[in-house]
């Protein structure tokens, strides 16, 4: 697979991930599919001026991506 080959790939992926995002309720998961479009999308256009960092920093080990917000739950 050449670079151009790969770049189109990334891309493309990019691009799945933010529809997915688009499409998600969940907060979690909204920020999940974003952080993997930035990582894609680092992937074709470079890291920026920080070498090697994602575009998006991960939370500390252990901690969850998003917290749920109960008082967002549908009443009963």
């Amino acid at each position: 697979m050449t670079e151009v080959d790969n770049n189109a790939y990334f891309y493309e992926r990019a691009e799945a991930e933010l529809k997915l995002a688009q499409n998600a309720e969940h907060p979690a998961v909204v920020k999940a599919h974003y952080l993997l479009a930035g990582y894609y999308l680092d992937r074709v256009y470079g890291p920026g001026d920080a070498e090697n960092s994602p575009a998006v920093p991960l939370p500390p080990a252990g901690e969850p991506l998003a917290q749920s917000d109960a008082s967002k739950s549908p009443p009963a």
